[in-house]
């Protein structure tokens, strides 16, 4: 009896607030004994949702493959895109995943079932330092909420960034820490830090969440008083003018929050090391990205969230977050939210520094200039060569970093790029853009259909100041597409196999 093997990245929450149309980017790889995939298919009650990309190529796949007997199919990846209905709390949602075979074969995997909550968890609350709504500042002016998210912050660089935002000279704010499951230690460290402040909120989660999800649960407890919104990592150190300087950006001026109107503005920043080193006085060298554009954003995130603040108005698109596990960051789906409902605001002067070391989870780079755009114009022109060495277990092993890098990575971030796209679609966030084109432009080179290689290319021979971070990620997500097609080709052309030989 044939044997199926498969993995569903993570991606989907098992718990979710009451939701509008949650797009859910799933991906995965499946691999069975003597056949291919022909149809993978997400079927959430009356509605289907096919996969986009079938028979990728998912190096990842094969350890697993290899202990359990199968010789390695590297073409037996596939992603797409489903959406899950909009549901009130207390209801359950259970997609399934339906794969067909070429051998005639049809089966159906329950994913795991996704439970909408009366409302965002808060497992575990700090005894000391949590308010509540009586508890605000009794200074007027305008509410900030600070949304941080935690994760065993070292204690010194914890401490040093808490006093920061406590020297804000803008005080009527409240701090929404969410910590992502830290351990007993850690956790103490951060309800002594913040101890004696009753602006200090801190929830601790049961289980670690990832960054993503977790930034968006802080969001999820934004009071509804607050007008803005600031963005917080647990070990950077704020200027003590910078609240009131974003809000100032956002607020100065004609702009009045209306739609087309400035609805985020991010400062530059100091890099430094965990000593306080100067690293690089600037975090954008040569800042020549289009972080006003939609289009742009979408393919070379320009905003970093640690340095940016919006209008609380913004999480009515934003919230909930597009589902995904690989590869989505929180800061790229806030900017691509705030390019589709107004314009974004930068501010060239030093609002902080940044604290640069081995833990960030991305980091700052000097500049990607021409060595990058050389080396991905090498492995577009090496790319036969490199689908034909793929197909030696021998050089996957030898260049499975670079095969990562070219490939993996690159196919991940597609997935995002299209459920942040069809996210925007439905949600119906999208205006028209500076070049115009129709409201959709900016989302069509992600959204699923045909041809992604060349509507990448279009993307990236497209006129128009897009700035290197552009030209650049467009480069290298069709150098990975081209890469993975040859490799997948070249695998197809295989008769599929059963048992290693």
């Amino acid at each position: 009896m044939s044997v199926t093997l498969l993995h569903l990245d993570p991606g989907l929450p098992p718990r979710v607030p009451p939701h509008r149309d949650l797009v859910w980017g799933f991906s995965g790889w499946a691999r069975r004994q003597g056949a291919r995939l022909r149809t993978a298919m997400v079927v959430i009650g009356p509605a289907r949702f096919p996969a986009e990309g079938l028979n990728t190529v998912r190096f990842d796949a094969e350890a697993v493959q290899r202990r359990h007997g199968v010789r390695p199919d590297l073409a037996c990846g596939f992603w797409g895109l489903a959406t899950l209905p909009a549901a009130g709390a207390g209801e359950t949602q259970r997609p399934v995943l339906v794969l067909e075979w070429t051998d005639g074969t049809r089966e159906e995997w329950p994913a795991e079932p996704v439970a909408v909550e009366a409302s965002t968890p808060t497992p575990t609350v700090a005894s000391a330092g949590m308010g509540t709504a009586e508890d605000e500042p009794s200074e007027r002016g305008t509410l900030v909420a600070i949304a941080m998210a935690t994760y065993n912050p070292d204690p010194v660089l914890f401490r040093a960034q808490v006093d920061s935002i406590r020297s804000q000279t803008h005080g009527h704010w409240v701090c929404l820490i969410e910590d992502d499951g830290s351990d007993d230690a850690h956790w103490r460290d951060i309800l002594e830090a913040t101890s004696g402040d009753d602006r200090f909120r801190p929830v601790r989660n049961s289980v670690n969440l990832g960054f993503y999800r977790n930034f968006e649960r802080a969001l999820g407890r934004v009071p509804v008083e607050a007008e803005f919104v600031a963005l917080a990592d647990q070990d950077d150190r704020w200027a003590p003018g910078r609240v009131a300087a974003l809000v100032a950006a956002l607020t100065d001026g004609s702009q009045d929050g209306r739609r087309g109107g400035a609805v985020l503005a991010f400062g530059n920043m100091r890099v430094v090391d965990d000593t306080g080193q100067v690293v690089s006085e600037t975090f954008w060298p040569g800042l020549d990205s289009r972080h006003d554009s939609l289009d742009a954003l979408l393919m070379a995130n320009a905003v970093t969230g640690c340095a940016c603040l919006f209008r609380a108005s913004l999480l009515r698109l934003a919230l909930p977050f597009p589902a995904l596990g690989r590869l989505a960051f929180h800061d790229h789906w806030i900017a691509c939210c705030a390019a589709a409902e107004g314009t974004i605001v930068y501010l060239p002067q030093s609002l902080g520094d940044y604290v640069q070391h081995g833990a960030n989870s991305l980091g700052y780079r000097r500049r990607p200039g021409l060595r990058l755009a050389a080396k991905l114009a090498a492995a577009l022109a090496a790319a036969p060569a490199l689908a034909l060495a793929a197909q030696s277990a021998a050089a996957r092993r030898r260049l499975a970093g670079p095969l990562h890098l070219l490939v993996g990575v690159p196919d991940a971030e597609l997935v995002c790029r299209a459920a942040f796209a069809e996210t925007l679609r439905r949600r119906g966030g999208s205006k028209d853009g500076p070049e115009g084109g129709g409201p959709w432009t900016a989302v069509d080179t992600f959204l699923p259909g045909p041809h992604p290689g060349r509507r990448l290319l279009t993307a990236l021979l497209r006129r128009g100041p897009r700035g290197r971070a552009f030209r650049g990620v467009a480069a290298r997500l069709f150098a990975g597409l081209t890469i993975g097609r040859l490799v997948g080709l070249l695998a197809r052309l295989r008769a599929p196999s059963g048992a290693v030989r």
